[in-house]
């Protein structure tokens, strides 16, 4: 998936981003903040008959920065991926998150760890859905004392469920998933500095 992508666009991007950070005020990242991203995402899913390739779509967040190193964050996003025979299927995500910066809290760039509860639903015609557990991390850097840029890499690990099932006495069907996700999104911080 990564392995197509130049290393001179990486090596552009990167030198870009180390340019801006060194322009860049520093910021503490402290209040409320809201913004939209780009959303990558893949499943694979064990014992399936095959895993779900690459695919995108958008998504929207909004958190609270409650101190330089801690910020709570409620994330929403969604994904088309490509099944069998070229079937889409709609992955949609609702990520509950606890965000720590690791290096850079005050600074214009943040490296910070992330981790908190997943609830998705995969829909193909037939209809899954789960909360599992979601971990990461990433990089934030602030272009304007109230604006940042982000990029994320997050991964959930549980089972997806048959919905059908989870009202009836059947017997649910689940597989074992593991979905990787990438974002890339701006944040608009509307208080605080």
């Amino acid at each position: 998936m990564f392995a197509s992508f130049p290393i001179r666009r990486c090596t552009a991007i990167a030198a870009t981003l180390l340019v801006a950070a060194a322009s860049a005020e520093a910021q503490s990242g402290k209040g409320l903040f809201v913004g939209i991203q780009y959303a990558g995402s893949s499943l694979g899913v064990k014992d399936a008959a095959e895993d779900l390739t690459f695919g995108s779509g958008f998504g929207v967040h909004a958190g609270v920065g409650v101190s330089e190193r801690w910020a709570v964050l409620a994330n929403f996003d969604r994904s088309v991926l490509t099944g069998a025979n070229d079937t889409d299927v709609e992955l949609t995500q609702y990520d509950a998150l606890l965000r720590l910066n690791l290096v850079g809290a005050t600074s214009p760039l943040k490296l910070f760890a992330t981790a908190g509860a997943t609830a998705r639903t995969a829909n193909s015609g037939r209809d899954f859905e789960e909360i599992s557990p979601t971990a990461g991390g990433g990089l934030q850097l602030f272009l304007a004392p109230k604006l940042a840029v982000h990029g994320t890499a997050l991964w959930t690990f549980g089972k997806l469920t048959r919905a059908s099932g989870l009202s009836s006495n059947t017997i649910d069907e689940q597989f074992q998933s593991t979905q990787a996700r990438v974002q890339a999104g701006v944040s608009l911080y509307l208080f605080g500095k």
